[in-house]
């Protein structure tokens, strides 16, 4: 009889919004947001309140965009960083869920 591996569950922190500006030349400051709910599926966002702008993410590719928008804000490559609510999400249930 063999063992089944048990999966571990992850565990990701991302915010369900955020925002930014990012400082250009041609149009002065743009200021940017993003706004997004979770499934159990993934996570849906849109961009700047615009349906042309809307895509699907994974709680993982949202804790790794907030690393890098941190990091081009220490470099000065954008400002007036801000997030909004912190959730943390698993996928124990093989489903996407908050943890309280």
């Amino acid at each position: 009889m063999t063992e089944t591996a048990v999966k571990k569950a992850k565990k990701w922190k991302y915010y369900t919004s955020l925002s930014f500006v990012v400082p250009t030349k041609e149009h002065g400051d743009v200021k940017q947001s993003l706004m997004t709910q979770l499934y159990q599926i993934g996570v849906y966002g849109i961009w700047n309140s615009n349906a042309g702008e809307q895509g699907s993410y994974t709680p993982n590719q949202l804790q790794s965009l907030v690393r890098k928008l941190k990091k081009a804000e220490e470099k000065g490559e954008i400002k007036d960083l801000e997030f909004g609510r912190e959730i943390t999400v698993t996928d124990e249930t093989g489903f996407f869920t908050e943890v309280e």
